[in-house]
């Protein structure tokens, strides 16, 4: 009889991925681009919108403002 062989893999997760990589170009006009993975699409969906507003809101309003 031969040992029986077990393997275990931990799989750990820490909400959901969220990249955003975030760019000003030479005459200080801001870019973005937002990278979500998520478990169903209107939850993609609302991040990547969530995200693109305060991100807006940050950028956009603040080179209006300047």
């Amino acid at each position: 009889m031969e040992p029986e062989q077990k393997i275990t893999s931990v799989v750990q997760r820490i909400g959901e991925p969220v990249t955003i990589k975030l760019k000003r170009g030479a005459k200080g006009v801001y870019q973005w681009e937002i990278q979500v993975s998520g478990e169903t699409a209107d939850w993609t969906l609302y991040t990547v919108s969530y995200l693109d507003g305060e991100l807006r809101k940050l950028y956009v309003e603040q080179e209006v403002k300047t």
